[in-house]
């Protein structure tokens, strides 16, 4: 059997030049011809529009497109016969006007003009302003009044139904289906007015709704089969896995045939390897249906081979025996224990959770610092007193004031602040300082993207400060910069500076500098320590995971920290890997590399981060939330194509060469 390789691609590659129409390999649907922003005369980067940047990607990521939802302009069309020139200049002004309400650019994904010109708003790829809810919703807009002063031209509602028959197809969206956002039902293809309370799209064009969705669904179905069906990985597909270890995988499938699928199909989902790929018997109830662009969720068992190398993964729909549809196929790297740090100091769990139990517990234990003690300093930015007492200055700034955001533990907070594309100088205090490295940890409004300084300390170059930012739902974010203790010695205070090298639109935010002399990116532990509430212990898994449940054992949640010091014999650019379904954040030389937030599976190398692999001893703290369910924990060192580092040994204390353990691949 010759098997096809499916090749899947990330959200922002599936998407058109924007500039013409192109062949989508996703999509069975021709798109219609799009007009890119620069042909109709979008702004520009670095363009402002009555005092407020235009930035398309302020809105954060788009997500996995769930919906699709109308809109018209509240503008008559006034234009008979069409006029694209006019239907530009609406564009434009469209696009103004939501960039002067702070929106960044056009609300809508797509704008339809009096001739059928589909005209590109918003990148596809991120979060439009157009209903709410706009994560995962696509807003198209089709320019006219279409409440009381016209109705949809026939050229328009051709070019509608063909622009999200092509959309609903490439993201397996059932036009007819009944969605929820953010705890709101509604067919998928729907109205502004389904939404909210607004007329939008206007009576005469939301009365078509109902016909539009009916010539959608015939549109996407008209060239299919009988059998057909798409094949997904719900959340990816694992490159690499632990020899002889099983694992699960969720599929979802899309009938896009227009048969319908029961029992009496003899369906199956079959595999080109059953031996290490298992399918769930019987596939379909004996009382389940699966119409036609319906999705079906299943789960399926991979069994990684016992020898390590490269293995190749297939599964594929069938029916009565008879294969249909394209195959899903990847290729796997197969891992034998050596290849992960299975030895740690442990410490924990730490609890703090909150007083309103209403918040995630597990946000509050991966964001609280059981390390942190009192602050040696702090500026408190907006604050006038704290200001004039740290010789606080700023340039170019650029807006100032209160905001009432999320952390990342989940609880609301006011705060002031101000956001500039300057300059920042103000002086910290080192009255309690007794000795070693300190951290600076900066309070930034998350949801300003690519945040970036070059920061200096005492008029010398200390580092580079970054925060990519666009963080929609919790925006505090606390980030650190460490300070090392030779830079401080015989001083009384340091006059930080920071210039900003962030966007044009942007630049940096403020609302809090602390100045700490312990802290999380600070530890280094010794066999035995004390840390917070107990000691460091040493734990040793024999199997490459991390069993989090027997390092940590009657602990159902909770803060845990592994550490471990790699030694390296020359440095080198390698990747941190770690695979967690839990929150988990990992320091290697007190720089914060990976935060990821959960809701992933438990395969290995599922969060990556580049790391400068100093020769001699580096240290690796990690972080875990202990939550039901998430108890593997993979962690390994190797280079950017996957392989283990030769070389590398790691120890649970530098001094003690007696627990030194090389972590190098098997020569066979």
């Amino acid at each position: 059997m010759k098997l096809t390789t499916i090749v899947l691609l990330s959200l922002s590659s599936l998407y058109c030049s924007a500039h013409m129409a192109c062949a989508d390999p996703s999509s069975s649907i021709p798109p219609p011809n799009i007009v890119g922003k620069y042909q109709w005369g979008s702004m520009r980067e670095g363009d402002f529009w009555q005092e407020q940047p235009y930035d398309p990607y302020s809105q954060g990521i788009l997500g996995d497109p769930v919906a699709i939802t109308i809109h018209h302009t509240y503008r008559p069309l006034g234009a008979n016969p069409p006029d694209p020139e006019q239907d530009k200049e609406k564009v434009r002004n469209i696009q103004q006007y939501h960039v002067s309400k702070r929106w960044g650019d056009v609300g809508y994904h797509f704008l339809i003009g009096s001739d059928g010109t589909v005209y590109e708003g918003r990148p596809l790829g991120y979060t439009g302003t157009h209903a709410p809810p706009n994560y995962g919703n696509i807003g198209v807009n089709v320019i006219g009044d279409f409440h009381e002063a016209e109705y949809p031209s026939s050229l328009q509602l051709e070019s509608l139904v063909r622009l999200i028959s092509w959309l609903s197809d490439k993201f397996d969206i059932n036009p007819t289906a009944e969605i929820t956002l953010f705890r709101q039902s509604n067919l998928a293809v729907c109205g502004h007015r389904d939404w909210n309370q607004t007329s939008c799209p206007g009576d005469k064009l939301y009365v078509l709704l109902p016909t539009l969705r009916d010539r959608i669904r015939a549109r996407i179905l008209a060239s299919s089969p009988p059998y057909d069906a798409r094949i997904v990985a719900t959340q990816f597909l694992p490159e690499t896995l632990l020899a002889g270890r099983q694992y699960e995988l969720a599929l979802s499938v899309r009938n896009t045939g227009y048969a319908a699928w029961s029992h009496l199909n003899n369906l199956g989902l079959e595999s080109a390897a059953p031996d290490i790929v298992s399918v769930p018997e019987p596939l379909l109830k004996a009382d389940e249906t699966i119409n036609p662009l319906s999705n079906r969720p299943w789960q399926i068992g991979v069994l990684a081979p016992p020898a390590p190398g490269e293995t190749r993964f297939a599964v594929r729909m069938s029916e009565s025996g008879r294969p249909f549809g394209p195959e899903l196929g990847w290729d796997a790297q197969v891992l034998d224990a050596d290849a992960f740090i299975s030895e740690w100091l442990v410490a924990g769990p730490f609890s703090a959770r909150p007083e309103n139990l209403e918040a995630d517990s597990a946000d509050a234990d991966i964001a609280k610092d059981f390390f942190a003690g009192e602050p040696l300093d702090v500026l408190e930015i907006m604050d006038p007193a704290s200001e004039s007492a740290h010789g606080y200055a700023v340039t170019d700034e650029y807006r100032s004031g209160q905001r009432n955001y999320r952390g990342e533990d989940g609880e609301r907070s006011r705060e002031s602040g101000r956001y500039f594309r300057g300059e920042e100088t103000f002086r910290l205090s080192l009255d309690k300082y007794s000795g070693g490295d300190v951290i600076l940890r900066k309070l930034v409004d998350g949801g300003v993207r690519d945040q970036r300084a070059d920061v200096y300390l005492d008029g010398r170059r200390l580092a580079f400060w970054q925060h990519r930012g666009r963080q929609r739902f919790r925006r505090w974010r606390e980030t650190d910069l460490v300070i090392p203790g030779y830079r401080l010695a015989h001083k009384n205070s340091i006059e930080l500076h920071l210039k900003s090298k962030g966007t044009v639109q942007w630049g940096c935010s403020s609302f809090r500098y602390s100045l700490l002399s312990s802290g999380e990116p600070l530890v280094s532990p010794r066999l035995g320590d004390e840390a917070v509430h107990g000691e460091w212990n040493r734990w040793k898994s024999y199997g490459g995971l991390v069993d989090l449940s027997s390092a940590f054992p009657d602990a159902e949640s909770g803060a845990a920290y592994l550490a471990a010091y790699v030694k390296s014999p020359q440095t080198k650019w390698a990747e941190l890997r770690t695979g967690y379904n839990g929150r988990i954040k990992a320091w290697v030389n007190s720089k914060l590399l990976l935060a990821g937030a959960g809701y992933k599976p438990s395969f290995p190398d599922t969060e990556r981060a580049s790391v400068l692999v100093k020769r001699g001893w580096n240290r690796l703290l990690v972080k875990v939330a202990l939550e039901p369910g998430a108890k593997d924990l993979y962690v390994r060192l190797c280079d950017r194509d996957g392989n283990p580092l030769e070389g590398l040994k790691i120890r649970l204390d530098p001094m003690d060469s007696d627990r030194e353990r090389p972590l190098i691949a098997r020569a066979d």
